[in-house]
């Protein structure tokens, strides 16, 4: 039987509500789209504080599944298509409908545009998919590989390298996406390193535990400082609200091992909520993307 962490189960309740909380701030924003100066600067930074929560479920999907598997068969895959491609699809249904009607456009074309190719809020659930089939590969070749330093770097390099010159080279950023077909947020070298991080902690959970019981404030004063190279990083355009950026992987990176430490020190305080909240993330994550131009305005009118 596998040893109920309550870590994992608050962090994974945390993250969902950091990803309701981005949402809602990106309604709000698009809300006042006259706003200039330094209302908006002030946005952009408060936006980018909480950003994190799609790069930190890559991270906790992985060290999941190193943390309890060593081996997996080819239920590992099926079991996510069931659980977890199954109500992306349905949820992009329903979305693509409620858009066709809302634009005036063709389901076919929404539901291919959304959901097919990941032009929506969901497409996280595409990124996600790509890396069970990698984790599922991994696993096969050997499963030692998710504790190598070197893998790990290579994908740091590999992940910062793709997004710099991404952002930066229209050449190469026209070149990728006339040669990629989804969207270019679905792309697996944008969130690599998240995975392999997130792989390496779950082969070595106890020895990260053990760390951040002693180093967790090093860590926040970490995260503090990262956030300060994103702001020096930053180039101007403040409407463009994105965790699919270089200068960000440290910041998201170190806040997710920052909430992992702080939640280990969280016993049973609401644990029947954060546990309903946990258990139906992924559906929740889904919930709040596809619903997320009526939903989120909806809260946001009685803020």
């Amino acid at each position: 039987m596998k040893k109920i962490r309550l870590e994992l189960v608050y962090l994974r309740a945390i993250i969902c509500a950091i990803i309701i909380v981005t949402h809602l701030l990106t309604q709000i924003t698009l809300k006042h789209e006259n706003m200039e100066g330094g209302s908006l600067v002030l946005q952009f930074y408060i936006r980018n504080i909480v950003i994190f929560g799609t790069p930190c479920f890559i991270i906790l999907s992985q060290l999941l599944t190193t943390l309890n598997y060593q081996k997996v068969t080819y239920r590992y895959l099926t079991t996510r298509v069931k659980y977890i491609l199954i109500p992306y699809i349905l949820m992009g249904l329903f979305y693509s409908y409620s858009e066709s009607l809302l634009t005036d456009t063709s389901f076919q074309k929404q539901f291919i545009e959304n959901v097919l190719l990941g032009q929506w809020y969901g497409y996280f659930i595409v990124v996600i998919m790509q890396f069970f089939i990698l984790s599922y590969i991994i696993f096969k070749i050997n499963y030692n590989l998710f504790n190598s330093k070197i893998l790990l770097l290579l994908s740091f390099i590999l992940q910062q390298s793709f997004l710099y010159y991404f952002t930066n080279n229209t050449a190469f950023h026209d070149t990728v996406l006339h040669y990629y077909p989804l969207s270019e947020n679905t792309i697996i070298f944008g969130w690599i390193f998240y995975f392999f991080l997130g792989a390496y902690m779950g082969y070595n959970y106890e020895r990260v535990l053990n760390f951040l019981e002693r180093y967790l404030v090093i860590m926040i004063v970490l995260a503090v400082a990262t956030y300060f190279v994103f702001i020096a990083l930053a180039n101007g355009d403040y409407w463009n609200v994105t965790s699919f950026s270089y200068s960000l992987t440290p910041y998201n990176s170190i806040m997710f091992i920052v909430i992992l430490g702080i939640c280990t020190h969280f016993k049973t305080m609401l644990f029947n909520t954060i546990q309903m909240i946990s258990a139906f993330s992924f559906f929740i994550y889904l919930f709040i993307t596809s619903n997320h131009s009526r939903l989120i305005v909806c809260i946001y009118k009685y803020i």
